[in-house]
């Protein structure tokens, strides 16, 4: 029987290491984890990717620690929350309701100039209309306050125990959507992806806004178009 040198022996080694790389590599690196569907129901999220399954349009999104699926997800609304504190939404807008003093509910089609809208809505204070651009989609961003409402206001969003508020938008899934007066909020205006309108924001408690924003600013610096 032939018995291979010391030396033969660390060569073949050598050769089967060489042959193992070879193949590892024709086999490329692993695959990138995919975002993961949100859940069908009201659940804790772990941190990681997650995509719309129902929303429109398709769109998803990086979170950290401490968030919660908020159902039901919709074509018009996506809804999270972050340790009972703060709201955010992803909202693809077809109906607002109508600015009125007494609050009773007039809803109208949801216009094209979104920015515009909110910037005249007698009952919301915002802030200067600022540029930004979010997955390739550009878009402006807003920080708004509830102020001025009327005596006796009485919207949806007060019969639905909200306190002081202003209807904004009305949706399939949701019914009334709502600033309430106690948040500040902030609202990302994308007037087209995929020839769509889309409302990205959040609403923090505003003594708590300056140190709570940058958390949901996280997410929206995130976000990726699925289909742009």
């Amino acid at each position: 029987m032939y018995r291979p040198s010391a030396r033969m022996q660390a060569l073949r080694l050598g050769l089967v290491s060489a042959i193992m790389a070879l193949a590892l590599g024709a086999c490329g690196a692993p695959e990138e984890a995919k975002p993961r569907p949100l859940p069908e129901g009201w659940q804790e999220l772990r941190a990681g990717e997650y995509r719309s399954e129902e929303f429109e349009p398709p769109v998803s999104f990086r979170l950290g620690d401490g968030w919660t699926n908020v159902a039901p997800e919709v074509f018009d609304v996506l809804f999270l929350e972050r340790d009972e504190k703060m709201g955010f939404a992803f909202v693809n807008p077809q109906q607002v309701y109508e600015p009125s003093r007494s609050g009773l509910p007039t809803v109208v089609e949801a216009p094209e100039d979104m920015v515009g809208w909110f910037r005249q809505h007698p009952y919301l204070r915002t802030s200067e209309p600022e540029a930004v651009t979010v997955g390739g989609v550009d878009g402006v961003r807003l920080d708004m306050t509830v102020e001025n409402l009327p005596e006796g206001y009485a919207g949806p969003c007060v019969g639905g125990n909200l306190g002081d508020c202003v209807d904004v938008f009305r949706s399939s899934g949701f019914g009334w959507i709502a600033f309430p007066k106690d948040l500040k909020h902030r609202a990302v205006v994308f007037e087209d992806v995929d020839g769509k309108t889309v409302v990205v924001g959040f609403g923090i408690p505003a003594a708590r806004f300056d140190e709570e924003a940058p958390e949901a600013q996280k997410v929206i610096d995130t976000v990726e178009w699925r289909n742009s």
